[in-house]
């Protein structure tokens, strides 16, 4: 059995790729990076833990394909250029089989994102914990413009998604049966794509923006929420894995961990961004449109309450049975 020390050089400290910025990483007790010049530090921190992002039991390189894959999307839902990630690692048992094969993983996952490990923690506990603190540059002049905050959605901005929206979530039944299932729409469960390169041209383009974690209908309604605004989706337009009409196109629009990117802009952009989905050969779906916030009388409380997101089909209102991932 490894020691902790033997575990890091072995499985973590060679085979990653290296950051121009960083000074010193792995093998003290912290990390030295030199910020570039006219740039502003992007962080983010995921946590996956067994049995409730992941099965326990999934082949140790897809866990970690999938936890840094999602912790990076986060950088590419604020257009961050990545710099590098910590990793925090909990096991329950420590077997140097399990382990090589999760480093392998991770390095794989690392080349492909272009961001470097530069340090980390490993303890011994009851569950499988993953989390993974992700770290990029912004330049200065997009980060004081407040471009792509969640927050800064406008009225009569159009709304966009990139790809399509729920293949993860139809793959999710078949992988609780078969973990190691990786055919299919199995890809989009344990290989999201982060969506880097159109965060990255979204400034200057896009207003707000956000990953979809926990389902387009709930991320949809933090984007209204944060901005006050209200959104109207039109369900015919959506790109979704189930077409519409299917027993399961509503788990498309609710079931999460698709992470695409969710933005709004104004009409003004929509030449460029056809222009920017021709050049990163990715779909992006015009898909719905942001006023001003609205209020809707309730017919059990006899007050009115904001109405953030409203799904449309035929330009009528539809009742969306499922709400997004819930936490908690």
């Amino acid at each position: 059995m490894s020691s902790e020390f033997e575990l890091i050089k072995r499985c973590f400290s060679e085979g990653y790729p290296h950051s121009e910025d960083t000074l010193f990483a792995i093998g003290d007790d912290a990390s030295l990076v030199r910020p570039p010049a006219n740039a502003i530090l992007v962080q983010s921190l995921d946590t996956q833990v067994a049995d409730v992002h992941f099965p326990a039991n999934a082949p140790a390189n897809l866990i970690a394909q999938r936890a840094l894959r999602c912790a990076v999307s986060d950088l590419a839902a604020m257009g961050a250029r990545p710099q590098a990630f910590l990793l925090g690692l909990t096991l329950p048992h420590n077997k140097p089989d399990w382990l090589d094969d999760f480093a392998n993983g991770l390095r794989a996952g690392a080349h492909q994102c272009g961001i470097a490990l530069i340090g980390g923690d490993t303890t011994k506990g009851k569950q499988l914990v993953v989390s993974v603190s992700v770290q990029g540059w912004i330049d200065s002049q997009h980060a004081n413009a407040r471009s792509l905050r969640r927050n800064n959605a406008q009225a009569n901005d159009d709304v966009w998604v990139s790809g399509v929206i729920g293949e993860s979530a139809l793959a999710l039944p078949q992988i609780l049966k078969r973990p190691d299932w990786q055919d299919g729409l199995a890809e989009a469960y344990y290989f999201p794509k982060p969506r880097l390169a159109l965060g990255q041209a979204l400034h200057g383009l896009a207003h707000a923006a956000m990953d979809i974690s926990d389902g387009l209908l709930q991320d949809a309604r933090h984007i209204a929420a944060a901005s006050g605004v209200a959104i109207q989706l039109d369900g015919e337009q959506i790109p979704t894995a189930a077409p519409l009409g299917h027993p399961d196109w509503m788990t498309c629009l609710s079931g999460g961990d698709d992470y695409e990117l969710l933005f709004t802009a104004p009409a003004s952009a929509r030449a460029a961004l056809q222009q920017l989905s021709h050049t990163l050969d990715l779909p992006l779906s015009r898909i719905g449109v942001c006023s001003d916030a609205c209020l809707t009388s309730s017919s059990e409380t006899g007050s009115d309450k904001p109405k953030p997101v409203t799904l449309l089909l035929n330009g009528q209102p539809v009742v969306a049975r499922q709400g997004g991932y819930q936490h908690f």
